[in-house]
């Protein structure tokens, strides 16, 4: 005998008001910045962006050594970030983060309870250094959320129902019953949250959706395969809605198994960017590149 679950009626279902207790809150895996810098050297290879990804590779090392440390206050973990990195730092982001480390606790902390709500400001002194800050943020909040009981979400959150952190992107992965289940990455705590596999995480439409992948200009999409339909998909796709015009970043380990949410993230930003000229605005950030002005 397994247990059941009502039947809710079409217009809860609608509302997604779907009960999603067969899916848990998944902890990520204790070397989740070291499997992220590998992952980001290895799509550096050829890439457009190659010294980026790289330089966020030594950055997400760095993470994991803060991650393994004992409990840091945020200047502390930047600090330990600074040291790390000083070598491999452009002299005008070295010269932000200087700025930023000079400034007093309180006005330090409203800076990074800004940032955790994906709230920062676009330009100035400090803007160059923020994904230094959001770093540092990022490994502890993964450290100390480790550490408590996981919670058990009732139906579809649009906020990361461990820490209330903003999503960083959707993974899509095989279920026990070999259909495709889908959750949130957390972009601050790391952990993921079941979502449905077919909704707008930001206001729950189902219906008006569209999915973009990056292709070579000859590109010919192939005829659909009803029998698998994630045989042609792309491995790194935004979700986009046509109700709220949010979007969302969706990274396929069906397509790509050694696909890793902030890494392929970071990979993919011109579908960000080609998003955001189409009208849809991007839910949520990833801490290691935030749009300036």
């Amino acid at each position: 005998m397994t247990p059941t679950q009502p039947i809710l009626p079409a217009e809860q279902i609608l509302a997604g008001d779907a009960p999603l207790m067969s899916l848990p809150v998944l902890r990520p895996p204790s070397d989740l910045f070291t499997r992220r810098a590998a992952r980001l050297r290895q799509l550096a290879d050829s890439h457009a962006m190659a010294d980026f990804l790289r330089l966020c590779a030594v950055i997400c090392e760095q993470q994991q050594a803060l991650h393994d440390a004992s409990q840091l206050d945020p200047r502390a973990a930047l600090e330990k970030l600074a040291q790390a990195l000083a070598p491999q730092l452009p002299s005008p982001v070295q010269a932000s983060l200087d700025a930023l480390l000079a400034l007093d606790a309180a006005a330090l902390s409203r800076l990074a309870e800004r940032l955790l709500n994906g709230d920062y400001p676009a330009d100035g002194p400090l803007f160059a250094a923020l994904p230094l800050l959001g770093a540092a943020l990022q490994a502890q909040a993964t450290r100390s959320i480790r550490q408590r009981p996981l919670p058990e979400p009732q139906s579809q959150e649009a906020r990361c129902p461990c820490c209330g952190g903003l999503p960083l992107a959707s993974v899509l992965t095989r279920g026990d019953s070999g259909h495709a289940q889908r959750h949130v990455v957390c972009s601050m705590c790391s952990h993921a949250w079941p979502v449905g596999r077919v909704r707008c995480l930001g206001c729950g439409n189902s219906r008006d959706l569209r999915y973009y992948s990056l292709a070579p200009q000859d590109y010919e999409a192939p005829e659909p395969d009803h029998q698998r339909p994630h045989q042609t998909r792309g491995a790194q796709e935004v979700e986009a809605c046509g109700e709220c015009h949010g979007a969302l970043k969706q990274v396929s380990l069906l397509q790509a198994p050694d696909a890793e949410a902030g890494a392929d993230d970071l990979a993919s930003l011109a579908l960000d960017l080609l998003a955001g000229e189409a009208g849809y605005a991007r839910l949520g950030f990833n801490p290691l590149f935030l749009p300036g002005t």
